[in-house]
Parts: C-alpha cells; sequence; structure tokens
C-alpha cells in the first residue's frame, strides 16, 4: 500500500470515529452542541498568498448559535507512517495554516504511529495538537460529571517513543504540555471555549476503577456455569456467548500493532462482539474467549467502549491503584477466565483422579512436588498434559490455576531462572492474596 492511500485509510477510520462521536452527542459542549458543528472532509479554503485553494484532510468548523459563517476551525491533518513521525511534518503543517486562517485556526497532526523526537518541542512551541488513532486498539468512556481519564504517563508513551511497546489506545492526544485518552478531554484544550464549567469536569480528576474482590468474581463465574449447566469437561464458551448475546467471530489473521505485538483478540461492547485473532497454540484461546467474556459480565463497559488483549495482558500481576485503571481491569478478566474455564471443584477432583492415575504422592514437599529430577518431572508433566486435553487449555493456564490455589511446590531451577516464570508466580501469588 503506497503512502497516499495508507493515509486516505487513517483518514477514512477517524472521520467515521468523529462522526460516530458526533452521533453520541460527545463530541462538543456547551456553546458548541453538535448541530453547531460540522465535520468536513477534503475541505478546501482560498489561499490568497498561492492564488489558489488548499485542501486539508478534515475540518470542524465550529459555528456560533445562530450564526452563518464559522467562527473558528480545527483542522485535521492525517500522517500515516511506518516509522516515526518526522518533525517537519509539524513544522509543514503549521505552516499552511498560518497562510491561512492566522489565529482562527487550531491545528492538529493526526499519525498512525508515535512522533521522532524533537516534534515534542515544535508541537509544544506552535501550540499544535498532536492525535496517534488506532482503529484496533482500547477506547475509553468519557463521563460528563466524572470523566475516566487514564494516566499522563500511559497516554505519552501512546504519542511519544519510550523504547518499550505498550498497549494501543483507539484515541490518544497532546496539546500545549497535556496529554489526554478522550477526543472531547482534548478538544476543549485545544478550543477553550468548548469548555463550560457547570457542565463539564476539568477532565483533569482521575476516576477509578473499583477493586473487585475475587470471592466476587469467583461467583460471577460459578453463576454463568450454572445457568449453562455445566457438569464436567471442557466449558461451552460459545455457548455462554450465546446466553449472553455476545457474537463471537474467530479470525485466522495473525494480528500485529505497530510495535509488532501479537493482538490476540478485541471486545466491542457498543456492538456486543468478541473476535479472537490467531493463536500459535489453539488451546489458548479459550483462555482469551473467557477473557473477553469476563469483560462483558463484570460491566467494563461502563469503563470502555472497546479493548484489545495482547500477551503482556495475560502478566499483569497485581490490582493496586498504581496500576493504569485498564489494567485492573484486565486483572480482573483474567481471574475470571481462570474461573470460568478452570472450574474449582470439577479442576480439583480431575487432579485427584491424576495423581492417582500418576503416581504423584505428597511425600513431605507438598500436594504437587516438581523439581529438575526425571522421577518428579514426567509425572507431573504427564498430569498437566492430561488436565490440558480434559478441559482444553493451555499448560500454562493449569499450572497457574495450581499455583494460585496453593497446589503446586516448584522446584525446578529453570522455572527460578525464567522471567515469564517468576512474573506468572507472581501474578498466582497476587491472587491468592
Amino acid at each position: 500500500m503506497n503512502s497516499t492511500n495508507k493515509g486516505d485509510k487513517l483518514e477514512d477510520a477517524f472521520y467515521q470515529y468523529l462522526l460516530d462521536q458526533q452521533r453520541r452527542g460527545e463530541l462538543v459542549y456547551g456553546l458548541h452542541p453538535p448541530e453547531n458543528c460540522k465535520i468536513l472532509r477534503k475541505k478546501e479554503y482560498y489561499c490568497k498568498e498561492r492564488g489558489a485553494n488548499v485542501q486539508f484532510d478534515i475540518v470542524l468548523e465550529l459555528y456560533r448559535q445562530g450564526r452563518l459563517s464559522p467562527h473558528s476551525y480545527v483542522i485535521f491533518e492525517c500522517k500515516n507512517y511506518e516509522g516515526g513521525i518526522p518533525e517537519t511534518c509539524v513544522t509543514d503543517f503549521s505552516d499552511k495554516l498560518g497562510r491561512l486562517f492566522k489565529h482562527a485556526a487550531k491545528g492538529v497532526l493526526v499519525v498512525s504511529s508515535r512522533l521522532q523526537s524533537g516534534a515534542d518541542n515544535v508541537a509544544r512551541s506552535r501550540s499544535m495538537g498532536i492525535v496517534k488513532y488506532d482503529e484496533d486498539g482500547l477506547e475509553v468512556v468519557a463521563d460528563r460529571s466524572g470523566p475516566y481519564c487514564l494516566e499522563n504517563r500511559f497516554v505519552k508513551s501512546q504519542i511519544f517513543r519510550n523504547g518499550h511497546p505498550v498497549k494501543s489506545l483507539k484515541f490518544s492526544a497532546y496539546h500545549d504540555g497535556n496529554f489526554f485518552g478522550t477526543i472531547n478531554q482534548f478538544l476543549r484544550s485545544v478550543e477553550p471555549e468548548l469548555s463550560v464549567d457547570n457542565e463539564i469536569g476539568d477532565g483533569s480528576s482521575r476516576v477509578s476503577v473499583p477493586y473487585v474482590p475475587a470471592e466476587h468474581i469467583k461467583k460471577s463465574a460459578q453463576e454463568i456455569l450454572e445457568q449453562i449447566g455445566y457438569k464436567s469437561g471442557p466449558v461451552d464458551l460459545e455457548k455462554i456467548c450465546s446466553m449472553l448475546s455476545i457474537d463471537l467471530h474467530f479470525s485466522k489473521q495473525v494480528v500485529r500493532n505497530e510495535d509488532g505485538t501479537l493482538i490476540l483478540g478485541s471486545a466491542n461492547f457498543d456492538r456486543n462482539s468478541i473476535q479472537i485473532n490467531a493463536h500459535a497454540n489453539s488451546n489458548r484461546e479459550r483462555f482469551t474467549i473467557g477473557h473477553e467474556i469476563g469483560h462483558f459480565y463484570l460491566k467494563h463497559k461502563q469503563y470502555l467502549r472497546s479493548e484489545t488483549i495482547v500477551e503482556r495482558d495475560l502478566l499483569i500481576d497485581s490490582e493496586t491503584d498504581n496500576n493504569f485503571n485498564y489494567e485492573r481491569l484486565e486483572f480482573q478478566a483474567n481471574a475470571f477466565s481462570s474461573d470460568i474455564i478452570l472450574p474449582d471443584q470439577v479442576f480439583r477432583t480431575a487432579i485427584d483422579v491424576g495423581r492417582v492415575r500418576f503416581d504423584i504422592r505428597d511425600r513431605g514437599h507438598g500436594y504437587i512436588f516438581v523439581d529438575d529430577q526425571p522421577c518428579n518431572f514426567l509425572p507431573y508433566d504427564q498430569l498437566l498434559s492430561s488436565l490440558s486435553l480434559y478441559f482444553e487449555v493451555s499448560k500454562q493456564a493449569i499450572e497457574i490455576k495450581l499455583r494460585k490455589m496453593g497446589l503446586l511446590a516448584d522446584q525446578r531451577k529453570r522455572n527460578q531462572a525464567s522471567p515469564t516464570a517468576r512474573l506468572l508466580g507472581n501474578f498466582t501469588s497476587s491472587i491468592q492474596s
């Protein structure tokens, strides 16, 4: 796909996003209700210096009540680059606006990838706005009385490179030294007249996602299992989706974000749908499905409109206020998935049967003990394989559940040396506490 077509694709997606926001009545407030805001594509304005029209990708024309001509403009220029966005994109766009509108227009550069170093200072000095838009990213819900705000450091990591891959937001923005996770918060910074103090908050308060006890999550999973009449074996996750009126779709495509991170699946709460992308291990798909069902059943749609799950989400290991709000939601969805695909009572019975079958005994080291000796490791691996086959889930999910229930004493040296294994151990111990 050439650069023009890529730019058009980003422009199409962002234009549709603005239209969706306008239909919800969330694009602008106060002096500029939706009917006083025109959203235009490929709009041309006459430039005296050039003696010809100049075209812009997307324009918001803002009208005062009863006026026929706009009094101000917010102009978006879409740049779909594979690499970092250079600062020349900021300067060229700013110069073009200055020739046509002087001070009546606010410029916003819409990008699909992060900015190169230096663009930050240029955008700040020229009061430019920067929006990073990812059609497949997670989208937070904005509330008029108390917006759900993502921490600045998370939104900043979306726009400016920091060397560490991060989960993508659908919308993230920067203006005048501040970062925003929703379009309405951003526009009120770009165009102060859009803010009316007695109608909305200042956008700076943080509404925390509440803590949910592990017992509540477990009870929620048990309710669903009872409703579908679950008795034993692999849980029918498609039946659960049908019962909850969730459209479940499977894709054979391998989907990655701009950092190359594998996107395992996504949920759209407006459409009540889940999409599961290609997994290297088909058994791991079931944990992903359970995770997304958890978002729906735990009513996370009050915080998110859409959500994606990447591999890192499965390793979120705590539920503290120090984490980003979305990480608390992912932790809760992980706990729910574990409880729904590996129900405690049936899981414990299957373990007891497996211990007898593979001659695994408590010899004073733990209910299930494993180290690097073949006499301990081989029976343990047979148990994992048996449970994985019975419940149709990955060995990793089985092992996490064993740790969570406090049934596994793991003394393998390779396990102690593995950072991933340590993360998994932290994840399970935090669920126990």
